[in-house]
């Protein structure tokens, strides 16, 4: 007359188990979550984007270069022969080469003469190269380009074109961070 309950603890062990792997799923997310690095709103206003054409190994002198036309790519291609045959287009975009260096970000200054400072900021990478491309359009005609180091220093200065000249004009840092000319 009387009714009894009985559960079989063999049917209660895969409850068991699988609340076991949920509290422990929950404990491990809160212990190492990873929460996205959002940059400052005023440096995403600034960022343009960039492909990387290619990167490798490399052993040559560090140096830097903004390629605008297609003589200065046949002549990259020429002095390095490990590039790939990357279809290059000078009217629509920009190269920039970092050897012994990685680009990390590339951010746009608009100046009140009517210029546009564009900062590349790279890190330094031994015995490798890195080449990656921007749109013009993006970026304008006449452009200062600073690359900066990891404490903000400037390694080189490019001027697009020299008002004086209409040509590239090219400036290396000396080790106090006062550019030269070459």
């Amino acid at each position: 007359m009387h009714r009894f309950l009985v559960i079989e603890a063999r049917r209660l062990l895969p409850l068991l188990f699988l609340l076991v792997l949920l509290v422990s799923l929950s404990i491990y997310d809160n212990f190492f979550r990873e929460f996205p690095v959002v940059a400052p709103d005023k440096e995403l206003k600034n960022t343009v984007a960039f492909v990387t054409a290619d990167r490798g190994e490399l052993s040559a002198p560090v140096s830097f270069e903004v390629i605008a036309s297609m003589e200065a790519w046949a002549r990259l291609q020429q002095e390095n022969s490990a590039l790939p045959d990357y279809p290059f287009n000078p009217a629509y975009e920009y190269a920039i080469s970092a050897t012994n260096g990685e680009v990390q970000s590339v951010q746009v200054y608009p100046q009140e003469d009517g210029t546009v400072q564009v900062q590349v900021r790279v890190t330094e990478e031994p015995y490798s190269y890195h080449l990656v491309t921007v749109e013009r359009e993006k970026v304008g005609e006449q452009t200062h380009w600073l690359f900066l180091g990891e404490k903000e220093q400037i390694m080189h200065e490019i001027i697009l074109p020299d008002e004086e000249t209409g040509e590239t004009q090219n400036r290396e840092s000396e080790p106090d961070g006062e550019p030269t000319a070459d």
